[in-house]
């Protein structure tokens, strides 16, 4: 396993792309198909998700922020330009606030204007029922979870069903195209130093983070109207009052739908090219 795995596309500009929890840097093919004549694309598999190593302790937002100076440092970038979704916005995040000068644009997907549900099922399906619990046994015993961990957690079948894509795409609200389909057939393995991201992940503070930030960013968040009433109130509360605390140059933009904001129909990728080379 390498330190980061990542696929380069197109010549240009620098624009490095991380994905959502449990998938591989295949999730942003919709940006290189829309970037490379201009940019050049990395797609990044996270840190413990796919074949990226894992990190070795506890994922502050500083820790995060380092391992894409890391990665900037390794491929001798000037500064770049950040795509995350979810998860993958959290480490952007970072690294925006953290190294503000390296960063040229910042788009975040679905990330940084709300904290993270305290039963995140959403994100994790039935395993996010247990996650209290699991939190409690990082925190405790660290080392005993992260071998636990890898050993049940890749035992899970991964042969890719037509079935269960279907089921994917209606649960999360989006078209079955094929670069939904490529992110599907590509999950994310994962390794014990996954857990130092993920449960790292879960105490950031979001909203902080994106109070701290002056660098140009657009955040597109879900607006859940008509796919989960409880989660729209919420969002339009935390969105309320993140709009009252950011900096001038943070734009919230609101787009119908769940989660997966770049999968939408509503997805602007006309206005990401302009926003990225203005």
């Amino acid at each position: 396993m390498r330190q980061f795995q990542v696929t380069i596309h197109g010549q240009g500009d620098p624009v490095l792309f991380l994905p959502g929890g449990g998938f591989t840097g295949s999730q942003g093919l919709q940006f290189v198909e829309a970037l490379h004549k201009k940019s050049e694309v990395h797609l990044l598999d996270l840190p413990g998700f796919g074949e990226s190593e894992g990190l070795h302790t506890y994922a502050t937002s500083k820790v995060l922020a380092d391992w894409v100076e890391s990665y900037r440092i390794s491929r001798k970038l000037d500064a770049v330009r950040l795509i995350g979704h979810s998860m993958g916005g959290a480490i952007a995040l970072a690294y925006a606030v953290h190294y503000p000068d390296r960063v040229r644009r910042l788009i975040l997907l679905d990330q940084g204007h709300k904290p993270n549900a305290v039963l995140p099922y959403r994100e994790y399906g039935i395993f996010g029922f247990t996650f209290p619990l699991l939190r409690l046994l990082y925190h405790c015993s660290p080392q005993h979870l992260l071998n636990w961990f890898e050993a049940r957690m890749n035992k899970s079948d991964s042969t890719f069903s037509e079935e269960r894509f279907q089921v994917f795409c209606r649960r999360i609200g989006v078209e079955p195209t094929a670069n939904v389909r490529t992110a599907f057939e590509r999950p994310a393995r994962l390794s014990s130093g996954a857990l130092h991201l993920l449960f790292g992940y879960d105490g950031l503070n979001f909203k902080e983070l994106l109070r701290r930030v002056q660098v140009p960013t657009q955040l597109y968040y879900a607006d859940f109207m008509g796919i989960d009433l409880k989660e729209a109130k919420r969002t339009l509360y935390h969105v309320k009052r993140a709009e009252r605390q950011l900096h001038p140059s943070v734009r919230l933009i609101a787009l119908p739908g769940g989660h997966f904001v770049q999968w939408s129909r509503h997805f602007s990728m006309e206005n990401v090219e302009r926003f990225l080379h203005p």
